[in-house]
């Protein structure tokens, strides 16, 4: 079986391989915390708000919506 040395200065390196793990609580603190994630959101939301305008003007479209519970805002 081969042996490793480890470094002090990898020691908790790899000691942090074998503990718990800190996860974000929620999608919301993960993207608070990313600038990058921050910018997708932003044109995620822009694209939303542009389907929103052009599903309202479409009467049928809106009707298959409400059948099916969904709002637009």
């Amino acid at each position: 079986m081969a042996r490793y040395k480890l470094s002090k200065e990898n020691i908790n390196e790899f000691f942090g391989l074998f503990g718990k793990k800190k996860k974000p609580k929620n999608v919301d603190d993960l993207i608070k915390n990313d600038p990058v994630l921050q910018k997708l959101d932003k044109e995620i939301g822009d694209l939303n708000r542009k389907a929103a305008k052009r599903l309202e003007k479409d009467k049928d479209a809106m009707d298959i919506l409400k059948k099916h519970g969904i709002e637009i805002k």
